[in-house]
């Protein structure tokens, strides 16, 4: 199975669009490090441009952030933000787009999809942006665009238009076959907390049995020994949540299903994981876990906030949970108490995992509107992000906050030393301007080093997990006709809520044998099989293009 870093079959496509973007541009680059963009066409007079955007529910408004500070000032700009954090993020910007009320200038961080992008570029409400896409304009990407010209092909809808600017992130390691896998190829890692398998004296399991009776046993006893047995929650984890969820423990039934639309390929085949056997005995299995109370009552409500304060209680409370790393969820203090749990397997040694859909680049994070009445300079300002130090204080925080004041001898950037009671993760959040951004493979140990827990996580899936992984094949970033999104935009979402709604239904009360057959009679009636077939045509593109 080739791999997402062949060129997708767009090497013809790619080339035609950048010497056609070539054109647009002189030979001089009047980028700089510390402002990552030209600033031709700055006037005396601030310019406003109102942007809707996506932050981190620990963040402060962009407006306090430094970067932005910096960012405003290089460029003459003042920015009016709407920042919205968490679920409402998704339902804010769809109003947006939906009746055209108060529409900012540009969306930034509130991922589009490709049927927004086709739909609404398509319309006139988001405006193209390859003419703008030039040495002058946008001397940043520019410089990654020759690095990386394949990067054009992947945001260019099938209209031929781009109307959201690319996001780079390849953070990834060479596997024994001599492949990339980057950092989300298996997005939730399962912990467990030893000290607890110690106090009920019963070895890491290897089976998904072994666990459930290692949780009876979480459950039964005081294993946190403050005279309460009944604080203790065997496991937690967060419904469909993509670093928080259950399904690495599906790997016993041979499956795991990290993709949200549950999407898989098999063989050449796409299919959908809810709609398979594999599935069905997996849901029937931990629905007796969730009957014998070994399964925290609150997976299918709780937060991500509220799911972290069970983890960082004055007493450990968690048994297993999943998330991406340790730390986060129980705090540095009590992570060495955890240890991931190995691939589980049925009680025959059998086990498969189905590798996350892994693309190292994107084009969902900034668009401009019909509203904006100078482009040019807006994307002038949003340039800054593509300079490497520019990029890598948006992504982690700015230089003397995230990072020390100062590089170190190498002249590359490290992380401050953390204050007591910070974590990593909470800092980056507070402090990230959530949008597009560029690392490039080569940035780490030129410009900064890879952050300590990103470069752990890489360590664990090349050392830990990956050894026990044998299949390969994920479906790769593809390029869909406007009929082909079309068609996945029309049912996909009724597919989605059927499953999530009988799932949960299941998992918690049972049934799922007597409504299996109904089950899949009706997600074949609500389009099913023409997703699947959008689906497998765009995949047979891509692969007849790499032949």
């Amino acid at each position: 199975m080739r791999k997402i870093m062949k060129k997708a079959g767009c090497i013809l496509l790619t080339a035609s669009l950048f010497l056609s973007l070539t054109g647009c541009g002189n030979n001089e680059n009047t980028s700089s490090v510390n402002t990552g963009g030209s600033t031709a066409g700055v006037t005396e007079e601030p310019v406003t441009f109102k942007i809707f955007a996506e932050i981190s529910p620990l963040s402060p408004d962009n407006s306090e952030k430094t970067l932005v500070k910096q960012m405003n000032e290089a460029m003459g700009v003042n920015v009016e933000w709407n920042c919205v954090a968490g679920d409402t993020v998704t339902e804010r910007k769809n109003l947006i787009l939906n009746t055209g009320a108060d529409m900012p200038d540009a969306i930034m961080g509130a991922p589009l999809s490709d049927y927004e992008l086709i739909t609404y570029g398509g319309s006139g409400m988001l405006i193209s942006l390859e003419d703008y896409i030039n040495e002058e304009n946008m001397p940043n990407l520019w410089k990654v665009l020759e690095q990386r010209p394949e990067v054009l092909a992947t945001c260019t809808m099938p209209d031929g238009h781009i109307y959201s600017l690319p996001g780079i992130s390849e953070m990834g390691f060479t596997h024994t076959d001599g492949e990339t896998y980057y950092i989300g190829a298996i997005p939730q890692f399962t912990a467990i907390n030893t000290d607890w398998l110690e106090a009920v004296n019963m070895e890491m399991p290897s089976t998904i049995d072994e666990l459930h009776d290692v949780l009876v046993a979480f459950k039964e006893n005081d294993c946190n020994g403050n005279g309460d047995p009944t604080d203790e929650i065997p496991m937690s984890f967060m419904y469909e949540n993509w670093c928080a969820g259950m399904s690495t423990l599906y790997s016993a039934f041979g499956f795991t299903d990290y993709n949200e639309n549950h999407r898989a390929i098999q063989d050449g085949t796409v299919y959908y994981q809810a709609a398979s056997d594999n599935y069905k005995n997996a849901i029937q299995y931990f629905h007796e876990w969730f009957k014998e109370g070994l399964i925290d009552i609150e997976v299918f409500s709780q937060d991500s906030s509220q799911y972290i304060a069970k983890g960082a209680a004055a007493d450990a409370r968690l048994g297993v949970f999943a998330w991406w790393e340790i730390p986060e969820v129980v705090g540095a203090g009590r992570a060495e108490s955890y240890a991931y749990l190995p691939i589980l397997t049925d009680q025959e040694g059998n086990s498969k995992v189905n590798l996350n859909e892994m693309v190292p680049t994107g084009h969902d994070r900034f668009s401009i509107t019909k509203e904006c009445k100078n482009p040019e300079l807006l994307l002038k300002w949003v340039d800054q992000l593509y300079d490497p130090l520019m990029s890598m204080q948006a992504i982690y925080g700015p230089i003397g906050e995230f990072f020390a004041e100062e590089p170190d001898e190498n002249g590359v950037y490290v992380m401050r030393e953390l204050k007591e009671g910070e974590t990593a993760g909470e800092l980056k959040s507070k402090l990230e301007l959530i949008g597009i951004s560029r690392q490039l493979a080569d940035d780490f140990g030129t410009y900064y080093y890879m952050e300590d827990r990103a470069q752990e996580r890489l360590d664990d899936l090349k050392d830990f997990w990956f050894p026990d992984i044998h299949n390969f094949e994920y479906y790769p970033s593809v390029t869909h006709t406007l009929e082909e999104t079309e068609t996945i935009n029309e049912y996909m979402s009724d597919i989605k809520a059927l499953t999530s709604e009988k799932t949960a239904k299941w998992l918690k009360d049972g049934g799922i044998e007597e409504e299996w057959d109904a089950y899949i009679q009706t997600l074949n009636s609500i389009g099913l099989q023409e997703v699947l077939q959008a689906w497998q045509d765009a995949y047979d593109r891509y692969e007849s293009a790499l032949k």
